[in-house]
């Protein structure tokens, strides 16, 4: 998700009453002084015994990354504020941790946070399913001693893959940026990183120098496990304006199929699911508060169905059990009335999220009531446990059915969150290995 630096107006009062009635309403266990600690001055507060046993977490706080070892109760720095952190992803054996620096640089660490060393430039690393880090058009193999070496350039195209390995979808295009030109703007998959690519969904594109990019240009793309199929959202005329308010989403289920539209999507909000479940929040808008629904969807019927939410309620921030067996999710009061962005205005409505579960064996949803004010749900790999955000700090639920522990803060610069059009994208501050 995009951020865009805005004017911010701090009414400091309202902002102190705010956070007071938040964390006396159930918003959670907020716990003394006492039991807090600081890792230094400047830095974040934690809290480790709330989060013993419960793995490696790795989050940024205001700019800084820091890794908080469950076991040992260790509080790592592993880059200061002034690098500017972002994305930090734990690998898929759990025993390396990326992250991206403002630099341009990916980095990396091990999952406790010690040994940091760059990689290379990117705008940011990604793992691949066998391991590999892949850094700007560089994939890497990572040994068990943690050194690095080149495997090969990424290939060219490479948008996304399955978890499992099972496939990998390029996106490319025959146009001439700097002159005028006509081609095709292709969606290509292979079973394997460097593999026969099979052409499955094509569109007519062209460029002018007088009408820029014309055609709808391939741009998100999510490549569904077992090969269920592919989703893929369009960009009319590359445009980041459009795109901003909402692009088509679609489902193709093989080379040459007709793909089919499920809806509108603002920004990467898809959650895979189990034996051919996804969910999706489907609305179009830029602003955060307006027109957003969530919708759990069937690959192999390609049809999708809302989450039914009270009137007035917006459902977002789609999660899914590592089982797939239930769905977390956030909720929150539509507001179409509110067009400005000032740090009162978003951090009220933030405050105003509920946190949901859907179970499979129940037609509707259950609200999980000492969660209030949550974002980004994201379950341990057990299935019991959540952890999210909220009040710019991050929370543990170490069960559904029990009170919430602070467990870190703060996660960007007390009353200045960078927000665009009152979204903010809470979930590129931190990762968990549980």
């Amino acid at each position: 998700m995009s951020t865009l630096t805005k004017p911010t107006v701090v009414v400091l009062a309202a902002a102190l009453a705010l956070v007071a009635s938040w964390r006396t309403s159930g918003g959670g266990s907020w716990r003394p002084a006492s039991a807090l600690s600081h890792s230094s001055t400047p830095g974040p507060t934690v809290d480790r015994g709330a989060f013993s046993g419960r793995g490696d977490l790795a989050f940024v706080s205001e700019g800084g990354l820091w890794v908080l070892d469950g076991t040992t109760g260790a509080l790592i720095a592993v880059a200061s504020p002034a690098r500017q952190a972002t994305d930090p992803q734990f690998s898929p054996s759990g025993n390396w941790l990326s992250y991206s620096l403002a630099s341009g640089q990916v980095w990396l660490a091990r999952s406790d946070g010690r040994a940091p060393r760059v990689v290379g430039p990117g705008a940011g690393g990604r793992w691949l399913p066998g391991g590999e880090l892949l850094a700007g058009n560089v994939v890497w193999h990572v040994s068990a001693s943690g050194s690095l070496s080149r495997v090969a350039n990424a290939p060219a195209g490479l948008a996304a893959w399955s978890f499992d390995g099972g496939r990998y979808a390029f996106v490319s295009d025959d146009l001439t940026f700097t002159k005028a030109s006509t081609g095709l703007d292709r969606l290509q998959v292979s079973s394997t990183l460097t593999g026969k690519r099979t052409t499955w969904y094509q569109s007519r594109v062209s460029f002018t120098k007088s009408s820029g990019a014309q055609g709808n240009f391939l741009d998100s793309v999510f490549v569904l496990p077992h090969e269920e199929g592919i989703l893929f959202t369009l960009d009319p005329d590359r445009s980041a304006s459009l795109a901003a308010d909402g692009v088509n989403l679609y489902e193709i289920r093989g080379p040459g199929a007709q793909p089919k539209k499920l809806g509108i999507m603002v920004g990467d909000t898809v959650a895979l699911g189990r034996d051919g479940t996804f969910a999706f929040t489907n609305g179009p808008d830029r602003y955060a508060w307006l027109t957003k629904t969530l919708e759990t969807c069937s690959a192999a019927k390609a049809e999708c169905m809302p989450v039914g939410t009270a009137s007035g309620e917006l459902s977002f921030d789609p999660s899914w059990s590592p089982d797939g067996s239930e769905l977390a999710f956030v909720q929150a009061p539509s507001n179409s009335l509110t067009t400005n962005f000032y740090q009162s205005t978003v951090a009220q409505w933030y405050a105003a999220h509920s946190l949901w579960v859907l179970r499979p064996d129940t037609a509707s949803p259950s609200r999980i009531k000492t969660a209030d004010g949550a974002s980004v749900p994201v379950w341990s790999a057990d299935g019991k446990s959540l952890l999210y955000e909220a009040n710019d700090a991050l929370w543990l639920l170490p069960t559904l059915s029990s009170k919430p522990h602070f467990v870190a803060s703060p996660l960007f610069t007390p009353d200045d969150w960078p927000s665009y059009y009152g979204q903010i994208d809470w979930s590129d501050q931190f990762a968990w290995r549980s």
